[in-house]
C-alpha cells in the first residue's frame, strides 16, 4: 500500500509540472484532446476566475503519459480566498473515465467537466465533498501568437489561449463552508506536449487582467538555451503584439519573495515593466519531495511557480492591476 500510494503521489507530481503551462484546438473542437502515444505527452486545459473579492479559482484537466500507466486523466482545482485556508483537491483516473463528446462540445474527467454552451463556457469540477463552478459569459475564440509552437528535436510544444478575458460566475461549496456566489472576471488556455518539462523553458513570465476596465494577457517563456519564444502582449482587442525578450529579478527568498519582469519591444525600447505588490502561493512540488525528488527532477526539473497580485506598467500609459505569475527552474 505504501509503494502504491508514493507511485500516485510520483504521478502527480510529473503531471503538476504541466498542469502550470499556459494553456490548440484540436480533433472535434474547442476542447477536442490530440492524443499522442509519447511517454512525454501532456495536453491541459487551465481554466482561471479572479473575483471580484479577491478570491482567485483556477481547475486543471488533463490527460498525459508522464508517469506510472499512460492516458492518465487528472483534475485539479485551487481555490485561495482572502483569510481562508487554501483548498487545493484533485483527482486521477485511468482512460475508461475521461472522453471528449465532439457533438456538445464536452470534454469529460471522472465528475470534472468543461462545456462549450450557447452561453459561452462551463466548468464543473466536484472534488473531495467540495465542488468549484465557473460560467464563463463568453465562447472561446483560440488564437496562437507567432511563437506559440516550441520544438526541441521531434517534439513539440503547443499552446493557445481560449478567452483572453471573460466575465464569469463562480460557484463555490468548499468542504465545511456555505455554498458562495461570485462575480469577476476569467482566462482560460489549452496546451499540449511532448517535451520533458525540464527541457521545454528556463523560466515563464505571465501576467492576466481579467477583470476590466483594461483587459491584458502577457505570456513570456525563456528557453533553456536562452531564447525567447513565445512573447506577447495581448491587450483586450485585436491581434497580439509580438515582444522580443525580458528579464526577472526575485527579490527576496520563498515565501517573501516577489518579483519585477522588463520586457522589450522587437525595436529595442522598454515595452512594459510587470511588479508583484502581494504573493498568493509559492508551488514548489519537487522542492516538497526531499530525496524523492532526485526521481523525477530529470523528467520534470525543479519548477518553482509564484502567484501574485500585481501591477503591468507602460510608458506614457495608466498602470494596470492583474495576477502575475512567475515560474523558475529551481532557486
Amino acid at each position: 500500500m505504501r509503494r502504491e500510494t508514493r507511485a500516485r503521489g510520483l504521478r502527480a507530481l510529473l503531471v503538476g509540472a504541466l498542469l502550470s503551462l499556459p494553456g490548440v484546438a484540436a480533433a472535434g473542437g474547442v476542447l477536442g484532446l490530440s492524443y499522442d502515444s509519447s511517454d512525454r505527452y501532456g495536453e491541459s486545459f487551465t481554466f482561471v476566475a479572479d473575483a471580484d473579492d479577491g478570491t482567485y479559482v483556477t481547475v486543471n484537466l488533463s490527460v498525459t503519459n508522464i508517469g506510472p500507466g499512460s492516458r492518465t486523466g487528472i483534475c485539479r482545482a485551487t481555490v485561495l480566498r482572502p483569510g481562508k485556508p487554501v483548498w487545493s483537491p484533485q483527482t486521477r483516473m485511468g482512460a475508461k473515465e475521461w472522453g471528449y463528446t465532439p457533438d456538445t462540445d464536452t470534454l469529460k474527467l471522472g465528475t470534472c467537466t468543461a462545456q462549450v454552451t450557447d452561453a459561452g463556457l462551463k466548468v464543473d469540477a466536484a472534488l473531495d465533498s467540495g465542488r468549484v463552478t465557473l460560467e464563463y459569459a463568453k465562447k472561446p475564440e483560440p488564437w496562437s501568437p507567432e511563437g506559440s509552437v516550441v520544438e526541441n528535436g521531434k517534439d513539440r510544444y503547443r499552446h493557445e489561449v481560449l478567452l483572453g478575458a471573460s466575465p464569469v460566475k463562480v460557484t463555490l461549496q468548499v468542504p465545511k463552508a456555505a455554498a458562495v456566489t461570485l462575480t469577476g472576471g476569467g482566462y482560460a488556455d489549452h496546451s499540449r506536449s511532448t517535451v520533458a518539462p525540464a527541457k521545454l523553458a528556463k523560466r515563464w513570465v505571465r501576467f492576466r487582467a481579467m477583470k476590466g476596465p483594461q483587459h491584458v494577457v502577457v505570456l513570456a517563456r525563456e528557453g533553456q538555451e536562452g531564447d525567447y519564444a513565445p512573447v506577447y502582449v495581448w491587450e483586450g482587442k485585436g491581434a497580439a503584439r509580438l515582444l522580443e525578450s525580458f528579464t526577472v529579478t526575485q527579490m527576496g527568498a520563498k515565501e517573501k519573495s516577489t518579483f519585477r519582469a522588463e520586457l522589450t519591444d522587437r525595436d529595442g525600447k522598454p515595452a512594459m515593466t510587470l511588479k508583484g505588490t502581494s504573493l498568493l502561493q509559492r508551488s514548489a512540488p519537487v522542492e516538497s519531495l526531499g530525496v524523492l525528488g532526485g526521481l523525477v527532477k530529470p523528467v520534470v526539473g525543479s519548477p518553482v511557480t509564484y502567484l501574485l497580485r500585481g501591477v503591468m506598467e507602460r510608458p506614457g500609459k495608466a498602470p494596470v492591476e492583474g495576477l502575475m505569475e512567475v515560474s523558475v527552474e529551481g532557486e
